[in-house]
């Protein structure tokens, strides 16, 4: 392992915010994730940088210079970025993405027959990483994600956020054969048996969030496929050997079909994020406009090809923002 700038982002965020999971949310990764992260600096450096403090932690002695060294080369690079980009982000191609590939190809389309001031470059959802990540890491300027209601919100001063799907009701995908298939809607608890596909995104099932909504419900999700886009895999569904979370505007190919959970279980919100200072408020503006005109031209297509829309309740289909 080689000490990169991640790395020092990272002790930087835990000691800013004293704990864990508060720097998890703040850099947009999971609990467990920034978890391994840290021993893993940690096991490199031969030092212990923190140490349990109350409910957080605190910095060691050697910890404190660690981190002191740490922001001093992130204050570094951050000024060197903001020379080199200061004026190319102005003139240079507005990087955009999203971290599901189905809406990113309307997103992009919308953004195209939107006005935009500047040329698009659009960066499809990037493997290995959260797209909030790509954010802060500079790799990316602007996208949409989703994330669950009941997770922690990013608080970052490096990215902006704004609403474009306020409420998100996940379906469950089964095959048309399953028991399951023929009702209206479906309770979580009965497919506790089940093998899951979980996506790898910023929903992240897996997640401590979603772990604390399904141990409220008593149960926990079995995979032996691991995180995993449910595209290319809706083939196992389809032959009965999984079943999967699946957002409203997605599309269930023949063999498979789309179900509300009952009581909405777990539900996401589908946000705008910016890196600060790679666009402008008319440019913010303009994005958002693309976004929520991509939602609604799927969800117009759900309502059309997708069964389960003619008899949903109103409580069962995503809300917009405004």
């Amino acid at each position: 392992m080689e000490l990169e700038v991640r790395h020092l982002r990272v002790v930087a965020a835990v000691a800013q915010h004293g704990s864990v999971p508060a720097a998890a949310a703040a850099l947009g990764v999971t609990e467990s994730t920034l978890g391994s992260e840290v021993l893993r600096i940690e096991r490199f450096l031969g030092c212990t940088v923190f140490r349990p403090a109350g409910a957080g932690v605190e910095c060691t002695a050697v910890g404190e210079r660690v981190v002191a060294r740490a922001r001093a080369v992130l204050d570094e690079l951050a000024g060197l970025r903001e020379d080199i980009r200061s004026d190319a982000s102005a003139r240079g191609p507005l990087r955009i993405s999203s971290d599901s590939m189905r809406f990113f190809s309307s997103f992009v389309g919308q953004a195209y027959a939107t006005d935009m001031r500047r040329p698009l470059m659009p960066v499809p959802p990037l493997p290995g990483t959260t797209t909030t990540a790509a954010l802060v890491d500079g790799r990316i300027d602007v996208a949409v994600v989703i994330v669950l209601t009941a997770a922690t919100p990013v608080e970052s001063p490096m990215i902006g956020e704004r609403g474009v799907v306020e409420r998100e009701p996940l379906l469950v995908a089964l095959s048309a054969t399953h028991p399951l298939a023929s009702r209206r809607c479906v309770d979580i608890t009965d497919l506790a048996g089940e093998d899951w596909i979980l996506p790898p995104s910023e929903i992240d099932p897996g997640s401590e969030a979603t772990a604390a909504v399904l141990a409220r419900l008593g149960m926990t999700l079995r995979s032996s496929y691991g995180p995993h886009d449910l595209g290319p895999l809706w083939p196992s569904v389809v032959a009965g050997r999984a079943v999967s979370f699946a957002v409203p505007t997605a599309s269930a190919p023949p063999g498979g079909v789309l179900r509300p959970l009952t009581g909405q279980p777990i539900t996401a919100r589908r946000v705008l994020r910016w890196r600060r200072g790679a666009l402008d408020e008319p440019d913010v503006e303009r994005c958002a406009r693309a976004a929520g005109s991509a939602y609604r031209e799927q969800l117009t297509h759900t309502a059309q090809t997708q069964d389960w829309w003619r008899t949903a309740l109103s409580e069962e289909k995503p809300t917009l923002a405004n």
